[in-house]
């Protein structure tokens, strides 16, 4: 049980204020290897497509799912890590500290978030991360991603934003 997340809030401000500062690489998606790809266990459905395509393309996919409560843990895909907000964090809505590391050493040479700032303790660990690319959708004017997609006001759909995250990667040229 979360008692506040102010101290939480608090932390992620110092994490966002040391954003600029880390090391950007923008990578085509035929330079990425291996992918970080964050969701909600709510769009699970989808996201696990999103995962498999990810894969048909020769790319190694690491998966971190965030989940309220027990009952919506995804049963049918173990291969992830679980943040569960009943169990994984703390009263001030940190994760733990073991859940913290583990992330932390899941290799990404792009991060793909998903989840977005819905769940704290999830953005907590994204802005952590050290992976030098990270892209998502951004559904505030603090996301701190370097590659974002501005969803359109008639679409709210995760296929869509996928789709439209892969075609801006696959345009991006190295060198």
């Amino acid at each position: 049980m979360i008692l506040t997340n102010y101290f939480l809030k608090r932390e992620m401000q110092k994490l966002i204020l040391r954003a600029s500062g880390r090391p950007h690489l923008y990578r085509s998606l035929n330079d990425v290897k291996t992918i970080l790809f964050l969701c909600d266990a709510k769009d699970w459905d989808t996201g696990r497509h999103c995962v498999e395509r990810l894969k048909s393309m020769n790319k190694t996919v690491n998966t971190a799912i965030y989940a309220p409560t027990t009952k919506d843990v995804p049963t049918w895909y173990s291969n992830y890590l679980l943040l569960r907000a009943d169990k994984d964090v703390n009263i001030w809505g940190f994760p733990d500290k073991n859940l913290q590391r583990q992330f932390n050493c899941l290799p990404a040479d792009l991060l793909l978030d998903l989840a977005g700032e819905q769940s704290p303790a999830m953005y907590y660990l994204f802005l952590q991360h050290p992976s030098t690319f990270k892209a998502g959708i951004k559904r505030s004017e603090n996301s701190r991603y370097d590659l974002s997609i501005i969803p359109p006001e008639d679409k709210n759909d995760f296929q869509y934003f996928f789709d439209q995250l892969l075609n801006y990667l696959q345009s991006i040229t190295s060198g």
